[in-house]
């Protein structure tokens, strides 16, 4: 039987880079969230209902934190990696992004601390604010915990028993569940590449 015309084996395209699709989702994370602050929030204090008068005021200071937080040069949308980010990171010319550690998926307040994932010669470590490691493994000994997403944009790796969580965004950015999953996306994906196990 004759192969049908125009059917061809073609590798699949690449998909958008990632800083590309963090810029596109962020504008229009910020049409939405303030869209959302003057119907939801701005709208029924002019209205006469003055018990949003607090709400209003604690939105538009995040959107406000938000829209600068997404045009920092060293914030979380800046850092996103690009095609082959770790694949090609070396001890003289290692990936470094801001996050936020926790051990455990729960990530509660207390026991969060900033500082920088570092991954160099096929290794991952976090390195605190206070210049320790908080972990330093080989990528291909690293399991992915779970895929992020809109309910999780964070990097979950399990290592020696147990859940290390990565967030780049703090809990206060309110385009944090649409950008985030592409951010911590491109780290899953690039480790998963690597030989991190899913």
């Amino acid at each position: 039987m004759a192969k049908k015309p125009g059917k061809r084996n073609t590798p699949a395209p690449r998909r958008t880079p990632a800083p590309q699709r963090v810029r596109s989702r962020r504008f229009r994370s910020i049409i939405f969230v303030w869209v959302f602050i003057a119907v939801f929030v701005i709208g029924p204090v002019f209205l006469g209902n003055y018990l949003f008068v607090v709400p209003a005021i604690g939105f538009t200071v995040a959107g406000i934190a938000t829209m600068r937080l997404a045009r920092s040069p060293d914030g979380p949308d800046a850092e996103t990696l690009g095609p082959d980010a770790l694949a090609g990171a070396t001890k003289d010319a290692p990936v470094e992004v801001h996050a936020t550690w926790s051990v455990g998926t729960q990530g509660h307040l207390r026991n969060q601390e900033r500082g920088v994932i570092r991954v160099a010669d096929r290794r991952i470590s976090f390195i605190a604010d206070d210049g320790e490691p908080r972990f330093d493994a080989a990528i291909n000994k690293t399991v992915l915990a779970s895929k992020p997403g809109f309910w999780r944009p964070q990097l979950d790796l399990e290592l020696g028993g147990s859940t290390h969580s990565l967030r780049f965004f703090p809990l206060w950015d309110l385009g944090a569940t649409t950008v985030g999953p592409i951010v911590a996306g491109e780290w899953y994906d690039q480790l998963a590449e690597l030989g991190a196990k899913s």
